[in-house]
Parts: structure tokens; C-alpha cells; sequence
């Protein structure tokens, strides 16, 4: 088939120039830098694929080759969704990727939808489910899913000895409590946070992909680092494919995940804890679903053996070559 997508709009929200007006987020730069590493070096390993990148112009340029991508720069004083516009009207797709909270995913997926490129993302009423943990957890539990139990805070909580508090709408750990007295407790700043129990067991990852009819590919079974302080929780990244093992138990999880939730397409990620299958710890229990590519698609390339992003750019615009699986990293 031939070919007649180009140039791809790589818009990463950390170091695309959202914040060109601000300061940048420290703790979220070496995911952000991660995830644009891991999905511009797959789409430049795609046959003729050109990349354009929003880039925030205090940062460091990337090192990626020159003659495949272009870097587009946001600089402070500069209105980033108008440069960002800018960028979308010089390539033929866009592939934004952006966190969940406050609403900015779906914000930014509706920006680049207006500009009437096509866009690499999913529904926006799977985003908007996703986008609270609330929602998703009700949605999933509706349909036989195991999911840990959220409620609003102030509500009574769940039973369990300790809590986890976090925002309705947070992404990873940040703003994760665990908390011995939930009474007592009071959130450190305003917002719709949520209490649930903890859950013991292993921390890890789904990383799947949805097609338009609701079919899924599990492409990854990733154990996540996640380090548990008196108080609250860190993220120190991914192992991805650590957990293959588990393959057998989490594909039917996938499956039921993608079809609890219409309107999820391409790259999606599953937050979970896994406990040992049986009729007392009942298995994996999902923590969130994360409707974009998350810090997990770092890597993947090297672990499949074939590249994930010629698979998905075909979902969203239907004449580009999957020449994935020729150009995968070894």
C-alpha cells in the first residue's frame, strides 16, 4: 500500500511549551524526555516518516537526526496552543500526548481535532471516563472488573486499616498519600480527591493496543518500580515485559477492560496490582486506565522485536505504510 502519510506532529505537553510561561515541572521531565525519546526514534524508524516536534526552547535540543526531524520551538511570551495549531497545519497527522489531570488531555486532543488533522487518541468520552479514577472504577466494577473500591473523600471510606488518598484526576504518583487516620486527615491543597483502600501486591502495568472495532493486542506485561514511603508513594519507572509470565492471566483482563470502555483506540495503559490468581486474592485489580501512551511505550520497540507505532499511525490514517515490523529495533 502506499504510503501517503509524511510528517507526523509530535506535541509531548511537559516539553511541547505548555508551560513556556512557567516553570517546568521537574519531576515530570525524565518521563516526559522518555516518552518522546521511545515514540519519535519508532516513528523515524518508519519508512519515509518525517517528525515535527513542539519543543519548549529552554530545554536542551534532543538528539535526533536532523534530515527526520524538525524541531518547531515555543518560547516564553508565546501563546503554545497557536504555535501548536501552526505546527498541526504543516504535517498531516498529530500525536499529542498529554496527562489526564484537570481536564488538559482532553483539552488538547479537541485543540488538534479543530485544526482537522487527524489525530492519534482516543474518544472523547473514553478520555473523559478515564480521566477520573472515580468514574473508571465504576464503570469497570459495573462490568465484573476488579478494581480497587473509590469513593469521593469526606464519604465514609471503604474498610481497610490504611487509605490511599489521591486526586480524582491525578496521574501516577503524584499526590499519593497513604493515610493511617483518614478522619484526620485533611488534603494539602483543593481539588476532587478520592480515598480508597490499600491494596497489597505488586505494582505493574498493562501496555495495549485497541483497535476501531474494540479488538486488543496485549503488547506489553511491565512491572512498574514504585517505592512506598511512611506516607505516600514514588514512581522510578517501568520494566517493561518483566512481567510476561502473567501474559495468559492479563490478556482476558485487556479484553475486558476494551470493551468496558467504547471509544478506547491505539496505545492505551492499565495501571494494576497484581496478587496471586486464586479464590482468595482473586487475581490482578486495576488501579487506573490511562488513555494515551504512558512511560511504558519506552522500550517496547526493543522488547517486541517489531515496531509498535507502524500499527498504530494505520488506525488513524488508514494509508500509511505499517512498516513497523520491517524497521523495528532490534
Amino acid at each position: 500500500m502506499e504510503n501517503s502519510l509524511r510528517r507526523v506532529l509530535v506535541c509531548e505537553y511537559v516539553t511541547g511549551g505548555a508551560l513556556c510561561n512557567g516553570p517546568l515541572p521537574t519531576d515530570l521531565i525524565d518521563e516526559a524526555n522518555a516518552m518522546v525519546a521511545a515514540l519519535v526514534g519508532d516513528l523515524v524508524a518508519l519508512d519515509g516518516i518525517h517528525v515535527t516536534l513542539c519543543w519548549d526552547n529552554r530545554l536542551a535540543p534532543p538528539s535526533f537526526p536532523a534530515d527526520r526531524v524538525a524541531l518547531f520551538p515555543v518560547a516564553p511570551g508565546e501563546d503554545h496552543e497557536a504555535r501548536w495549531c501552526d505546527a498541526a497545519d504543516r504535517c498531516e497527522l498529530v500525536w499529542p500526548v498529554a496527562p489526564e489531570s484537570d481536564g488538559l488531555l482532553g483539552h488538547v486532543v479537541a485543540l488538534f481535532r479543530g485544526t482537522g488533522r487527524p489525530v492519534v487518541a482516543c474518544a472523547p468520552e473514553a478520555i473523559a471516563l478515564a480521566s477520573s479514577k472515580t468514574a473508571t472504577a465504576a464503570r469497570l466494577a459495573a462490568h465484573g472488573i476488579a478494581t480497587i473500591p473509590t469513593v469521593p473523600f469526606g464519604a465514609p471510606p471503604p474498610p481497610a486499616a490504611r487509605h490511599v488518598v489521591k486526586p480524582d484526576d491525578g496521574a501516577g504518583c503524584l499526590d499519593t498519600f497513604i493515610v493511617d487516620d483518614i478522619a484526620a486527615w485533611t488534603p494539602p491543597h483543593a481539588g476532587r480527591w478520592i480515598v480508597q483502600p490499600l491494596v497489597e501486591g505488586e505494582a505493574c502495568s498493562l501496555s495495549m493496543l485497541v483497535d476501531d472495532t474494540g479488538g486488543v493486542r496485549l503488547l506489553g506485561c511491565n512491572r512498574q518500580t514504585v517505592e512506598r514511603g511512611s506516607d505516600c508513594f514514588s514512581f522510578h519507572g517501568v520494566e517493561v515485559g518483566a512481567m510476561e509470565h502473567r501474559r495468559a492471566a492479563w490478556e482476558p483482563l485487556a479484553r475486558a477492560i476494551a470493551a468496558a470502555i467504547p471509544g478506547l483506540r491505539g496505545y492505551v495503559a492499565v495501571d494494576l496490582i497484581d496478587r496471586p490468581d486464586g479464590p482468595e486474592a482473586k487475581g490482578p485489580v486495576v488501579v487506573e486506565v490511562n488513555p494515551r501512551l504512558s512511560v511504558g511505550y519506552s522500550g517496547l520497540s526493543r522488547v517486541l522485536g517489531w515496531n509498535p507505532a507502524g500499527d498504530i499511525l494505520t488506525l488513524f490514517h488508514p494509508r500509511s505504510a505499517d512498516a513497523g515490523r520491517e524497521d523495528a529495533h532490534a
